[in-house]
This record gives structure tokens, C-alpha cells and sequence, in this order.
């Protein structure tokens, strides 16, 4: 089984070629990060997102990498900050770097 099979579950996904499923897939990850930085930070509520997205039809919706109500895992954030490296978004590398020590010393205490 090749990492591609389970876009073949994914509704709406038929007819497009792989690039193209791989180019959904990215957009997805994005805005999943994205969200989920929004959310972290304090800039946004889910609720917010939500209330936004339903003015926009087309909008993507509020996905997120991480439970929303819950706080992300250190795996989670971790991610986020390598997926904003990547995308050299360094301001956000270092907003989430804040959290992640923040959380460290409060586990050491």
C-alpha cells in the first residue's frame, strides 16, 4: 500500500490526478497549521474561525492539527514550528518555540 491509497476514500478527491490530490493534501496542511497557530497564540477562538468561514461559502474549513478545546501536544507543536521553519516564518517559529519552553518550565516545577 503506497501512502496515496487512502486519498482514494477522500470525498470529492475523484477524477484528480496525483499531483493535484497532493497539491489538496498541502493546502489542507497549511490551513491546519495555520488555524491551529491562530488558536495557540490567542488571536483567534474556534469559534471565531468557525463564524468567519460561514460568511465565505468557499471558504476551507476550520480544520486544525490539533484538538481544538484541548492543548496541543508537545509532538503538535513541535510540528508546527518545523512546518513554519519550512516555510520560513520565522515570527511564528518563535511564538511557538515561547509556548513550547513556557510549558517545559511548568513541568519542572
Amino acid at each position: 500500500m503506497d501512502n496515496y491509497d487512502s486519498f482514494d476514500d477522500m470525498e470529492g478527491m475523484d477524477g484528480l490526478t496525483l499531483g493535484q490530490r497532493m497539491h489538496v493534501e498541502e493546502l489542507i496542511i497549511d490551513a491546519a497549521f495555520r488555524n491551529s497557530f491562530k488558536i495557540v497564540t490567542g488571536r483567534r477562538s474556534l469559534e471565531q474561525m468557525l463564524d468567519k468561514k460561514s460568511e465565505d461559502p468557499n471558504a476551507m474549513h476550520a480544520i486544525c492539527a490539533h484538538e481544538p478545546g484541548e492543548e496541543p501536544s508537545m509532538d503538535t507543536l513541535e510540528n508546527m514550528m518545523a512546518y513554519f521553519v519550512e516555510t520560513e516564518e520565522y515570527e511564528k517559529c518563535a511564538e511557538i518555540r515561547d509556548i513550547i519552553n513556557v510549558r517545559l518550565q511548568g513541568k519542572t516545577r
